[in-house]
């Protein structure tokens, strides 16, 4: 089908979106909106959101995976509220990362960090830290080379690889 056939005529197109996550959810809801027809194809066979879910067990309820929605775009949050029956649920945020015992705030604060490795190895972040500052990776390609840019290769090594 040529552009210009598309563009008159966009129910004659079908898309197909993989994951029932908020990505996947977002992107058919738009296409359908536009009179497309959209099929998506999820993994598990009971629950959408993928790990942005929230599930309940005994009566509480908790999200599976540890990222937030949060958008500082008018547009998405309002496209969300029109998307959820209910609206965002607005929660207090408290994430940490366990490391050798200790638990590290994330998003990572630099002092909580620094004092919970250690003297020696908070040195040798400061060191990672001013040598990715000094001689970033010139065009980042990968998620490894943007957190070496951002927090140098030692952090990364510590709380990001994995």
């Amino acid at each position: 089908m040529s552009p210009s056939n598309f563009l008159s005529n966009p129910k004659k197109v079908s898309a197909i979106c993989i994951g029932a996550g908020p990505a996947g959810l977002t992107a058919a809801y738009l296409l359908s909106r536009n009179g497309m027809t959209v099929t998506v194809l999820e993994q598990d066979p009971v629950y959408v959101g993928g790990i942005s879910r929230t599930e309940t067990y005994k009566g509480f309820a908790f999200d599976i995976g540890g990222h937030r929605f949060f958008s500082k775009s008018e547009e998405i949050e309002a496209l969300w509220d029109e998307i959820l029956d209910e609206g965002f649920l607005v929660r207090p945020r408290k994430s940490r990362i366990y490391y050798r015992q200790k638990l590290f705030d994330y998003p990572l604060r630099a002092m909580d960090a620094l004092l919970k490795l250690g003297v020696f190895e908070a040195v040798r972040c400061v060191l990672s830290y001013a040598k990715a500052r000094l001689f970033p990776i010139a065009n980042p390609t990968n998620f490894e080379d943007w957190v070496t840019n951002k927090f140098g290769k030692r952090l990364f090594r510590i709380f990001f690889r994995t």
